[in-house]
């Protein structure tokens, strides 16, 4: 295994996701939602629609302050 490899595989071992699944990604966000630039990305990556949000446990003004990143 070259240098590169042997580094690559070393920086993914403390990643802070290693398996996301969807399910897991909502509660990540709803826990984390007043960081917004955080969840930003995952909002994104997943297409998390306000109602997915709303049914989670989100609040209304919460879910209304990504105003176009959500449908």
């Amino acid at each position: 295994m070259g240098k590169a490899k042997r580094r690559s595989m070393k920086q993914g071992i403390h990643d802070k996701f290693q398996y996301m699944t969807r399910e897991s990604a909502l509660e990540s966000v709803i826990n984390n939602i007043e960081k917004r630039n955080e969840v930003i990305d995952t909002i994104t990556l997943f297409g998390f629609t306000a109602e997915e949000m709303l049914e989670a446990g989100a609040a209304w003004e919460d879910v209304m302050a990504f105003g176009g990143l959500v449908s």
